[in-house]
């Protein structure tokens, strides 16, 4: 008999079924380890008895991810030790089940900074957000959760632990390049590889001090100029402005925003940018250090009003509450979407979702393509908002029903066609899950796609691990 707890009641599993996309989930039973232990033998049952295995954190997927399609779910929320900050090498160490927004606080407190920010870190587990590789507004300066990742202890299909760590020599030739580093084939896996069960992150120095933003524009086009034009100015040896963060409000995003904003959002916007800007309370930086507030501020209003903003209507939020106030406009097209979405999913509708990035030098191109394309269709106006900095906007439609949400479906094709022609991606930061396995196509040809599947049958030859994910 296992030692480990199989929960059969229904009426407990079906709560844990899917997640936030809404896609439809089953499963037979539900396993909630407290240790890698645990992990290893409900991971030998399950391989033994050819039991697919769903790992789920908090089921914030958007892409069905920690849907389960039979079998057992390993829910890894009884796994939440922080096992060690480490402020000599920055580091931390810690299990998967911790909610990622607790882990960055206590980092916090403990005077260093993790910088992978997802939009969902008060609803997402540390583990989830490195088996999805996400990211998050300040990804325009910092990067995404690969990047931070250090060590990994992962449990295999088969039980077998595997401990591994980035390289930390310089040079290496020996053998094809994503084995000489493991770590990140299991980053982004979404639970397809092998089950995390701790992982090491590097730290930062805490940011000294920083204040938010939003600029407005008269169009979305002299908005995607100036975003344009910041990304050149970063290339400059001494740039004008060094902002953490570069997200985009289209006319309809602001128009979800208005009504609810403690700040004046000018009628006359049609588009807006929020940013953060770090900055130092030294008079006087040395070299590589961030400028005073003062002359930072200074900077942005210029660079503001030669790039066709409204400059008297910027927001400038220096104070905590004024930024945790844009922040929270920022997370409210998000989730009034998700709520209008709702609505309709009874009727075969609901909110449908981009998610890809094209090279910022193309982000004219593939916005007028997808407008054409939404032009030609009776459906409505989709709310673009996000990570207009990496070229990575989300579109958002909301169907009415099946036959609109077919219309939608056909417009994202088109356009996720598209931005491959553009060298873009398809899936900048969500993953791909169950719900884009057919986008995969677009992105890689047969040859590569195949050699994926192979590399999963190495390392999962029964194939009980997330089925349903990715292929």
């Amino acid at each position: 008999m296992p030692n480990f707890q199989l929960i059969t009641d229904q009426d407990i599993v079906r709560g844990f079924c899917t997640d936030s996309s809404n896609y439809p989930g089953y499963a037979e039973a539900l396993v909630r380890p407290k240790s890698k232990d645990e992990v290893v033998e409900i991971l030998k049952e399950a391989n033994l008895k050819k039991i697919p295995i769903t790992t789920i954190g908090n089921r914030s997927s958007l892409t069905g991810s920690a849907a389960a399609l039979g079998g057992w779910i390993l829910d890894t929320s009884q796994m939440t030790k922080i096992i060690e900050i480490n402020h000599k090498e920055k580091f931390a160490l810690a299990e998967p089940g911790l909610m990622l927004s607790d882990l960055k606080k206590t980092i916090l407190d403990e005077g260093l900074f993790y910088a992978p920010d997802p939009t969902s870190e008060k609803e997402c587990f540390f583990g989830g957000s490195i088996a999805t590789n996400a990211s998050g507004s300040r990804t325009f300066k910092y990067g995404s959760t690969r990047k931070y990742v250090r060590a990994l202890e992962v449990v295999l299909a088969s039980g077998e632990v595997l401990n591994i760590r980035r390289p930390e020599i310089e040079k290496n030739t020996f053998g094809y390049l994503p084995f000489q580093n493991m770590v990140d084939i299991f980053v982004g896996s979404e639970g397809t590889l092998g089950v995390i069960t701790k992982a090491e992150v590097e730290l930062i120095k805490k940011p000294e001090n920083f204040f938010g933003g939003m600029a407005f524009f008269k169009t979305l086009s002299d908005a995607l100029d100036f975003v344009i034009s910041v990304r050149k100015d970063l290339l400059k040896q001494v740039p004008t402005i060094t902002p953490r963060a570069v997200e985009l409000f289209d006319h309809n995003g602001l128009n979800i925003i208005r009504p609810d904003s403690t700040f004046k959002i000018p009628e006359s916007a049609k588009a807006g940018i929020f940013f953060e800007q770090e900055y130092s309370s030294e008079v006087g930086t040395a070299l590589g250090g961030n400028p005073t507030f003062e002359k930072v501020l200074d900077n942005w209003l210029s660079f503001l009003e030669l790039n066709k903003a409204l400059v008297e209507d910027t927001i400038i939020a220096e104070q905590p509450k004024q930024q945790e106030e844009l922040r929270r406009l920022r997370h409210k097209v998000p989730s009034h979407l998700f709520e209008e979405g709702g609505v309709y999913v009874k009727d075969g509708g609901g909110k449908i979702s981009t998610d890809w990035s094209v090279p910022i030098g193309k982000i004219h191109e593939i916005i007028n393509y997808a407008q054409e394309l939404t032009s030609q269709t009776k459906i409505k106006e989709p709310v673009i908002y996000g990570h207009i900095g990496n070229g990575h906007p989300h579109y958002n439609f909301i169907a009415k029903n099946a036959n609109e949400k077919k219309q939608i479906l056909e417009v994202v094709h088109k356009t996720c066609q598209k931005v491959i022609s553009l060298h873009g991606t398809i899936a900048a930061e969500h993953g791909i899950g169950k719900i884009k396995k057919d986008f995969v196509k677009y992105q890689y040809p047969q040859s590569v796609i195949n050699a994926m599947k192979a590399m999963k049958h190495s390392l999962d030859p029964n194939g009980i691990l997330a089925p349903g994910n990715m292929f």
